[in-house]
């Protein structure tokens, strides 16, 4: 039985069932049977295969044999008693995984990134990049290295809470709260390198994530100077984290925004699963950011 409060009921999970995403589907797997959820599988065909006659044939076998690779995947789910379904559409790839994700009420989006380049870095492709600034639900990124965090999935020890004050980050602060079970660090990373800025910070830091009675779960507020990204990862590293989570970046991103953006570039350095949230939506959450804004 879970001890944590935040349940996903229906996780969905974009394959394209290369290897690249087999790790995001046993994980997304993993998370279903823990929480009790539905598992949707989600394999959407590019039309553009079909626009060259000669094609056609081999997208069709290919098209029979995700098919039965998907059959094969309900199955195994079945018989660890989880609900499963797939949906196979064709069309704009984003387009077809958010319409699938809304038409499944889906609260919780899985995606595989590729392996890390010779550059170190785990490559996000396009769609991937596009579902983050996209999605209206949570989206969690698993490389091919978080197979060693099989074992945490659905039930996180070790949770770091990336910071920025930004409307998506406090919404990622309040699911973090509702995931971990052991250790919540939350975290703001800033460059500049001022000592009452950073005493400030901490003060919005213990504001927006308190010490409560009502939360057992002990959290460390810690505020470090130096690039996001390293920061983020850094501290991941030394708390051995189950998990990262931050807020989905406000726009769409492309490969040239990597050097400014932290949440490509904290996906590219850690190891364990990055969780993406974007903003709640929520008035309530709306006025703490302006009080947030102007403490």
């Amino acid at each position: 039985m879970r001890d944590s409060t935040l349940t996903f009921r229906t996780v969905v999970v974009a394959t394209d069932l290369s290897r690249y995403s087999s790790t995001a589907l046993r994980y997304a797997q993993a998370i279903a049977h823990e929480h009790q959820s539905t598992l949707v599988l989600v394999h959407v065909i590019d039309p553009v295969s079909y626009a060259f006659p000669k094609g056609a044939p081999d997208v069709l076998a290919a098209n029979q044999a995700a098919l039965k690779e998907l059959r094969q995947i309900e199955e195994d789910a079945r018989r660890q008693g989880i609900t499963v379904h797939s949906v196979v559409e064709s069309g704009v790839i984003c387009e077809r995984i958010l319409q699938a994700a809304a038409d499944h009420h889906g609260d919780l989006l899985v995606l595989g990134t590729r392996a890390k380049t010779e550059a170190g870095r785990v490559a996000l492709g396009t769609m991937a990049r596009q579902l983050l600034a996209k999605a209206s639900c949570p989206v969690l990124t698993v490389s091919p290295g978080a197979e060693a965090f099989l074992s945490s999935a659905g039930r996180w020890r070790r949770v770091v809470a990336a910071i920025d004050f930004s409307a998506a980050s406090v919404a990622a602060l309040h699911i973090a709260h509702g995931m971990v079970r052991d250790q919540l660090l939350v975290l703001h990373a800033t460059r500049c390198g001022n000592e009452h800025c950073c005493s400030n910070c901490l003060e919005r830091l213990r504001f927006l994530a308190p010490l409560n009675e009502s939360h057992t779960v002990p959290v460390e507020h810690v505020v470090m100077s130096g690039d996001a990204g390293e920061v983020i990862a850094s501290r991941a590293e030394n708390l051995r984290a189950d998990l990262v989570v931050l807020g989905s970046p406000e726009n769409e991103l492309s490969a040239e925004d990597f050097l400014l953006s932290t949440v490509l570039q904290v996906i590219s350095r850690v190891s364990c699963p990055v969780l993406c949230v974007p903003p709640s939506g929520n008035p309530a959450s709306s006025e703490l950011i302006k009080e947030i804004a102007f403490a």
